[in-house]
């Protein structure tokens, strides 16, 4: 049994549980190994430095794969979101909204009201736009723009539970 500070040790048992429950690419998997024997031979010596240093790269694996969780729950609309079909009128809609916002402020105030209903109105025609777009393609540029790659994960192999399992009846 190691004899570790009692946060350290809280700390290398929480990284375990969220790495066991992790998914990541299969090509990750062989470095979280490597970072694991680094933390087994630390927690064998009881050197918390050498502990501390192997964990940062298994809290960063852990958080990228929370993170490639997270997003591929993101290529699911959620419940609410009724799906939506392209219609080319709703910026034209959105554009007469919006001239017909901005003379009425005029007519009302002037060209500070008229300002003012400009920046409301241009909200409008922004909302329209967005209209324009099928929730298909709002997810299809969400995930261009959050995915870390298109490489599929996987839980972790057999090797990296067993170790996982041996640092944490070590830790315990």
């Amino acid at each position: 049994m190691a004899d570790l500070p009692t946060d350290l040790s809280a700390e290398v048992r929480r990284i375990l549980r969220d790495l066991r429950a992790t998914r990541l690419a299969a090509t990750a998997w062989p470095a979280v190994a490597g970072d694991l024997a680094r933390l087994a031979a630390g927690v064998d010596r009881e050197d918390e430095a050498v502990v501390a240093t192997a964990l940062i790269p298994l809290s960063q694996a852990t958080f990228e794969g929370k993170v490639r969780g997270r997003l591929a729950a993101a290529d699911k609309p959620a419940a609410v979101v009724v799906a939506t079909k392209p219609t080319p009128a709703l910026p034209i809609v959105g554009a007469v909204s919006a001239i017909v916002l901005v003379a009425i402020g005029y007519l009302l105030g002037g060209w500070v009201v008229a300002a003012l209903t400009g920046a409301f109105a241009l909200f409008i025609l922004i909302v329209a736009l967005a209209g324009t777009r099928t929730t298909r393609d709002r997810l299809e540029q969400r995930r261009r723009a959050l995915a870390p790659s298109a490489e599929p994960t996987e839980p972790a192999p057999r090797l990296v539970v067993e170790a996982i399992t041996q640092i944490e009846a070590a830790v315990a």
